[in-house]
């Protein structure tokens, strides 16, 4: 699985992107992005070059203060590269009845509860309510440093800088600094990882990650002149997914994700879909492949090999659409309930009875 710090999304969720950033180490797991007929980093067609960051009309940053479609105008700042895209769609996550039944009472104890009372204490803001959505483009997956850039809709300017000049001496005690260079703040922590970012508008933050992370980093990918959007393989691709659930995503499939799959005797072109979480749990998702043959023999040997897991879920339909194996997932919270207390079951008798719902 793909890796990535946990510290940065902290830094993404929190927008301290100094003390959050700078005190985590562990390691999460993202995914990754497509290829020509489903690449997202396919290299773009020849085009005039854009303006560099310049708020005028036609602009990238101009795309994203408009806010008529924060997903779409994202593409506008997000790398062509990028090996693995998605977006979060933090507040409506937040407002469904999954979130509240398991996310929220899990957040309410112990050390997260203690450091976003800290954090808003100190900031005046929640950073929790701040966050609206965050859309990443990652390339580099699958080693210990991805780099790419993300776009954050939400969090207030006057308050996050006001907030960053709170944390930057608690973040020197522990090691890490934080610096400004114009509108552009660079956060590197004690063990050298960097964050950078800067205001598009009053509240949509850009940030770079990985070894861009810098203000020339920065001033690069808010100038927009390499984005997603140039790709007619990554538009194709995203015209497909439900890009207002919960979260989206797309992975190339030149991923090193990917490389067990091809031992089995296919690989993916990419990836693509959506998960939307309510008060149940719904899964969109397609798989693209070579042909529409492969696709087909696809479709029919998952078919033959999950009639089991059709019971325990309310919804389950796998087709194929022309070169795409599409998988529809429905699940309510009773039967969610059941698949996690079972797993969790699994999990306990494996570890000598230490995992529990």
């Amino acid at each position: 699985m793909v890796r990535i710090r946990h510290g940065w999304l902290v830094a993404a969720l929190a927008l301290g992107f100094s003390a959050g950033a700078c005190k985590k180490d562990e390691k999460k797991a993202p995914a990754t992005g497509g290829e020509t007929a489903a690449k997202p980093g396919d290299k773009p067609a020849e085009k005039p070059a854009e303006k560099p960051a310049d708020p005028g009309a036609g602009s990238p940053i101009a795309a994203v203060a408009a806010g008529i479609n924060p997903n779409a105008s994202d593409l506008s700042l997000l790398p062509v590269d990028s090996e693995i895209v998605l977006g979060l769609n933090f507040a409506q996550l937040q407002k469904s009845a999954l979130w509240k039944k398991f996310a929220e009472p899990m957040m309410m104890k112990g050390d997260t509860q203690a450091k976003l009372t800290e954090f808003k204490a100190k900031c005046g803001f929640d950073p929790m309510t701040a966050v609206q959505s965050i859309s990443m483009g990652l390339k580099g997956v699958g080693g210990d440093k991805p780099d790419g850039v993300m776009v954050v809709h939400g969090p207030e300017k006057t308050k996050v800088m006001a907030c960053l000049d709170k944390m930057k001496d608690e973040a020197a005690k522990d090691g890490s600094t934080v610096t400004r260079d114009g509108d552009i703040v660079v956060v590197k922590s004690k063990t050298g990882e960097t964050f950078a970012f800067t205001y598009v508008n009053e509240t949509t933050v850009l940030g770079v990650v990985g070894p861009n992370a810098t203000a020339a980093g920065v001033k690069a990918a808010a100038a927009g002149t390499s984005a997603l959007k140039t790709s007619q393989a990554f538009v194709d691709m995203y015209s497909k997914i439900n890009t207002s659930d919960s979260l989206w995503i797309l992975m190339n499939g030149n991923s090193k994700a990917f490389e067990k799959a091809a031992q089995m005797g296919f690989k993916p072109k990419a990836v693509f879909g959506s998960v939307n979480v309510t008060d149940g749990l719904s899964v969109d998702m397609r798989v693209r492949l070579d042909t529409p043959d492969q696709a087909a023999q696809i479709t029919n040997m998952a078919n033959s090999q999950t009639a089991q897991f059709k019971q325990m879920v309310d919804k389950l339909a796998i087709v194929a659409e022309g070169a795409d194996v599409k998988i529809d997932i429905a699940l309510s919270t009773q039967k969610l309930e059941a698949l996690i207390s079972q797993f969790a079951g699994m999990m306990g008798g494996m570890g000598g009875g230490m995992g529990s719902p």
